[in-house]
């Protein structure tokens, strides 16, 4: 196949550069400057040029906290944006998959969510990506939703790599204890995707949740991360009520992987041995 990777300067789209050197695909890695995914004029003519045969979305507005400010940017990207692939992929039969996220869902309570779990979003940003999601699911394209979590990786600007910062830079480090979720490191979500790529016949309007296996909370997240980087400097749990952030944030987010693993035989290793690989690389 001919693939477009949209947000290729993003942490996902540089993973995808970065793993993709032994497929058997053809790859073609845009940004924004070279192609904007709000202008459908510019994706109609470059899908035409490039004979592209799946768009893999990895643009995306993901400023939790900026989206409740930056409304306008959030929908522009994150709505309307897939909007313009959704359309140019219909017209071109151009098969699609989009990265959505755990946001979506709001649970009250520690459970695992599965991709039929109501879906809540409790902010702008989760908000803006739902409505996406609704663009893809009453599409006539050939298409793949995966909703992730706390993504990280040695690219750009995440939770492991700000923590990682912070503990050189500071002698204590306070974390959110009350917030529990599934760290997905995004080179384990581009293998994944490149399984997928096999069973070219089972793109029919699904979506799937992708994370490393088990859960966490935010302090034992940094916790793990000050262990195997060797960071001495001591992480203080605080809850939630008294580290206040623009945007509101679910307290439960723990996903359920059964549907992606059976379909896709995807075996998915456990979230600390997935960060301890990445921790490596990591300066």
């Amino acid at each position: 196949m001919r693939i477009l990777v949209t947000g290729a300067n993003g942490q996902l789209g540089q993973e995808f550069k970065n793993n993709v050197s032994n497929s058997n695909h053809k790859f073609y890695f845009t940004d924004k400057n070279t192609l904007d995914i709000t202008k459908k004029k510019e994706i109609l003519h470059y899908v035409t040029i490039y004979q592209i045969s799946l768009v893999i979305n990895c643009a995306a507005y993901t400023n939790v906290d900026g989206a409740e400010t930056n409304k306008k940017q959030a929908i522009e990207v994150n709505v309307k944006g897939v909007k313009n692939l959704v359309e140019v992929c219909e017209e071109k039969k151009i098969k699609m998959i989009h990265f959505s996220t755990d946001y979506v869902y709001n649970s009250k309570e520690i459970i695992h969510l599965s991709e039929d779990s109501k879906t809540d979003p409790i902010n702008y940003y989760g908000f803006s990506k739902r409505e996406g999601e609704k663009i893809i699911e009453k599409s006539s394209c050939d298409s793949i939703i995966i909703r992730t979590s706390w993504l990280y990786s040695i690219y750009g600007s995440n939770f492991v790599k700000n923590m990682i910062q912070k503990g050189k830079n500071e002698s204590k480090v306070y974390v959110i204890n009350d917030q529990f979720g599934c760290p997905t490191y995004a080179k384990d979500l581009v293998n994944c995707v490149l399984e997928i790529l096999k069973y070219n016949n089972l793109f029919k309007k699904k979506i799937y949740n992708f994370s490393n296996e088990g859960y966490t909370n935010w302090y034992d997240f940094a916790k793990k991360i000050f262990e195997l980087k060797k960071i001495n400097y001591p992480v203080v749990a605080v809850s939630s009520n008294k580290y206040k952030s623009v945007a509101n944030r679910p307290k439960y987010s723990v996903t359920d992987k059964s549907r992606i693993k059976d379909i896709f035989n995807i075996n998915i290793r456990k979230w600390e041995d997935a960060l301890e690989e990445c921790i490596k690389i990591i300066k």
